[in-house]
């Protein structure tokens, strides 16, 4: 018991997984990956899916199983970060020219990716205006 069991593709599973076992999914690619792993796995004590930063399946925040709880999240958004670590809630976080962040905004459920972008976008222009530019040299004086 404890130690690793089986490394591999969800298609060559040595066994269905039962509710004594932890499956941990590292990066799945599309969303057809996904569901393949999630129906292999259900009878699973818990299921881990551990992704890639970016992904095309969706333009709101979360993967594309909408029933999974994102309990670690971190998204860079223009001017900031969409984060959660759970139990705590949703937060909006502004990058500050000398990159600090300042959380603008919790939420209880995971809020759309639009509403937190335009928050911290307009936050970010109104105190700080082209001076939070991280990508362009002499702007905001980090690179």
């Amino acid at each position: 018991g404890g130690a690793v069991q089986w490394v591999g593709s969800p298609g060559r599973l040595p066994k269905t997984p039962d509710s004594g076992d932890m499956v941990l999914v590292v990066n799945p690619g599309p969303q057809d990956q996904w569901e393949e792993c999630d129906k292999k796995t259900k009878n699973a004590g818990v299921t881990v899916f551990l992704n890639s930063i970016s992904g095309g399946w969706t333009y709101e925040l979360g993967g594309p199983l909408k029933d999974f709880e994102q309990v670690y999240y971190l998204k860079r958004i223009s001017k900031g970060w969409v984060f959660r670590a759970y139990p705590g809630k949703w937060q909006a976080l502004v990058e500050n020219p000398d990159g600090t962040t300042i959380c603008l905004e919790t939420y209880e459920k995971r809020p759309l990716l639009r509403d937190v972008s335009k928050l911290v976008r307009e936050f970010s222009f109104d105190n700080y205006g082209l001076m939070n530019d991280r990508y362009a040299k002499g702007f905001g004086g980090r690179l």
